[in-house]
């Protein structure tokens, strides 16, 4: 797998794995999350990719209350995507800790008019 650059300062990007560490049924170990994971070792840029062969897209570090896991309790471990349209008109995102591997896609509100 070929490194991709940063968007953001061109650097090359350094991969990481996000294990999913909750749930694992029959008392197996933590396995990785499906995703590729990448993060600019320059400007600190997170991005997710989600299927091979696309660009990573940007994650952004949650902080305060929204940064802190709900299922591990681990403080400011949630990263979540962009925000984007969902099928029910509502503004959502989808969330990761780093910590635990659990995502969940969250309701952000109406879109800004």
């Amino acid at each position: 797998m070929t490194a991709p650059d940063c968007p953001r300062c061109g650097r090359t990007l350094t991969p990481f794995t996000v294990m999913l560490r909750r749930n694992r049924w029959g008392g197996t170990g933590p396995a990785p999350r499906p995703e590729a994971w990448w993060e600019c070792p320059g400007c600190g840029w997170l991005g997710c990719e989600r299927r091979a062969g696309t660009p990573p897209a940007p994650m952004r570090r949650l902080e305060g209350e929204d940064g802190d896991c709900m299922f591990c309790g681990e403080e400011e471990s949630n990263v979540a995507s962009e925000p984007h349209l969902r099928e029910d008109g509502l503004l959502g995102d989808w969330m990761v800790c780093l910590a635990c591997g659990t995502s969940n896609g969250r309701r952000l509100g109406p879109p800004s008019r």
